[in-house]
């Protein structure tokens, strides 16, 4: 709280309420900011690149928007490049090839095909939240110009669905080379709808604008299949264009952070409105649905259940999930009926529940909060990784988002001992030579007066695997299995060792802190296949933003 004089009267100012800020010497700065810390460096790191850690960003800024994002997607992905017939090396049977181009030249235009998947917009929003970071720390004109097509992207996936809140999983555009729907006949199978509503299956839109999937009972191509009596039209600007439907809470981590970090660092007019539409649709969906994602088909999605005792998953890794995004759609929307359905349907600061909840035995949200079932089994081996990511995403932007102390504090606390730094834990998140991890914890912990004040040996960790981040994310080959012993098996009976290794050690993954640091595997290299750097840029910029990186390293 701070005070100033005016008009010969002291005015007081809460700087946490009014900004999410604490006061210091008479000024509401970010808490990651009290007290001016400085952080080490991580001099020493045993795997480090020659590559600073500004020359690798610079890097991995310049080919994600040069390779991996095709302007007619509008969404990054990984790319395999062309290949050329190349003289052979003395010795070497030809024929023999090498890419196109080299990874300092190829461009979107030097692909051969796009690495597409049921987890694209997760992906790809991960990205996104990059740029945010990265907008704020430099104001970069490319940066901004990024956001703004892949939020396009955003828009696409939201719209194409036909249902206000619901993204797709993923979509595909007529006429984009290296990339295609599935063949309506040979691979019929995959518009075809299932029983269950527990695979994820291709939607088609034709010249009507309507959607049209194969029934499983009919076996025939329909716009009402099972249930349905009305065709799900009105998307005549997607004709020719096809996505795929039952939306996971995967999908949604990436995109809330991504939106909640663009609405918090982003200052252009025309983005901020377009981030506060989307968050607002999703926050309408869920309040409308009473926190579940409802398809297109009238159907809830398989992985789409925010309901905190609904048994889709711990109901402290729910809750969390729900609390943040209709939290950042109250914020977005200023809506009087989002706001009531935050305070008094999830947190009921009234005291009861509110009118119309369904669910009649549940308790106020944050009473589960602690139940986040994040370390499972000896050893926490049986832990699911999605989970840890998906959790934290979303406790990230909840403390981010909440103004009101005693609530923030309490997001904190949850947070610090139940989901990054679980106290008797062998695997809890800080020990797991994450970036992600390490920075979102040091900078939404508690800070400030009466803390323990900034996390000094995290953020160095995070320096150290950043420094220890590969340089290129070319397919390499790895192995992990010779250089370790087998210490557990993991929930899908993999092998996984006793220490978590270094990113350097580790197969190029989609998103290279998504996965278990401590998994043994080999893997094959592949000259032509790169990933998208959204783990390091995400890692990067943020560090840059919070102050635990500087500029010249």
């Amino acid at each position: 709280m701070k005070f100033t004089c005016t008009d010969g009267k002291w005015e007081q100012f809460e700087c946490m309420k009014e900004k999410g800020q604490l006061c210091e010497d008479g000024a509401c700065i970010d808490p990651w900011h009290y007290g001016n810390p400085t952080f080490g460096t991580c001099p020493n790191p045993e795997f480090g690149t020659q590559e600073t850690l500004a020359q690798k960003a610079a890097y991995y800024d310049d080919i994600a928007a040069r390779l991996h994002i095709h302007p007619d997607l509008k969404w990054a992905a990984g790319a395999t490049l062309k290949k050329v017939e190349v003289a052979c090396a003395d010795g070497e049977e030809g024929p023999c090839y090498a890419p196109i181009k080299s990874d300092l030249e190829a461009t979107y235009e030097d692909v051969e095909s796009w690495h597409t998947g049921e987890n694209d917009g997760l992906w790809s929003a991960l990205y996104l939240t990059s740029q945010a970071y990265r907008y704020a720390v430099t104001k970069s004109p490319e940066a901004l110009a990024n956001i703004k097509l892949l939020l396009e992207g955003e828009v696409i996936r939201m719209k194409i669905t036909g249902v206000p809140g619901l993204f797709t999983r993923q979509y595909i555009p007529p006429h984009v080379p290296g990339i295609a729907c599935p063949d309506p006949e040979t691979l019929r199978h995959r518009y075809t709808t299932d029983e269950e509503k527990d695979d994820n299956q291709w939607v088609q839109i034709r010249e009507d604008g309507c959607a049209w999937v194969v029934d499983r009972v009919t076996d025939e191509w329909t716009t009402t299949p099972g249930d349905m009596t009305e065709p799900h039209c009105g998307l005549d600007e997607f004709a020719g264009w096809c996505w795929l439907d039952n939306v996971s809470q995967d999908e949604y981590a990436g995109h809330m952070l991504a939106l909640g970090a663009i609405l918090k660092l982003v200052d252009d007019p025309e983005v901020v409105e377009t981030v506060k539409d989307l968050n607002t649709q999703v926050a309408q969906h869920l309040v409308d649905n009473w926190l579940y994602f409802i398809d297109w088909d009238g159907r809830m999605t398989e992985h789409g259940r925010l309901q905190a005792t609904c048994l889709a998953g711990f109901p402290g890794f729910l809750a969390t999930l729900a609390l943040n995004y209709i939290l950042q759609g109250a914020v977005s929307s200023d809506d009087a009926n989002i706001w009531h359905f935050y305070n008094e349907c999830l947190l009921r600061k009234g005291g009861k529940r509110c009118e119309g909840w369904p669910y009649q035995v549940e308790e106020k949200y944050q009473n589960y909060l602690n139940s986040t079932g994040l370390y499972l089994g000896e050893h926490d081996c049986l832990s699911n990784w999605n989970n840890m990511n998906m959790i934290l995403c979303a406790m990230h932007n909840l403390i981010w988002f909440e103004q009101e102390p005693t609530f923030r504090e309490l997001y904190q606390d949850t947070m610090v001992e139940h989901i990054t730094a679980a106290p008797d834990t062998e695997r809890t998140m800080i020990k797991q030579k994450n970036a992600w991890f390490n920075f979102a914890h040091a900078a939404m912990k508690k800070l400030g007066p009466n803390s323990d004040g900034p996390a000094f040996e995290t953020v160095e960790q995070g320096i150290c695997a950043l420094k220890e981040f590969p340089a290129t994310k070319q397919q390499t080959a790895k192995d992990t299995v010779s250089i370790s012993e087998h210490y557990c098996n993991t929930r899908l009976d993999g092998s996984d060792a006793q220490e978590p290794f270094s990113v350097a050690q580790r197969c190029i993954q989609t998103f290279m802190w998504w996965g278990d640091p401590y998994n043994r595997r080999t893997c094959s290299g592949n000259q032509y296949y790169y990933e998208v750097p959204g783990d390091y840029l995400m890692a990067y910029w943020m560090g840059r933003y919070y102050g635990f990186i500087p500029e010249d390293l």
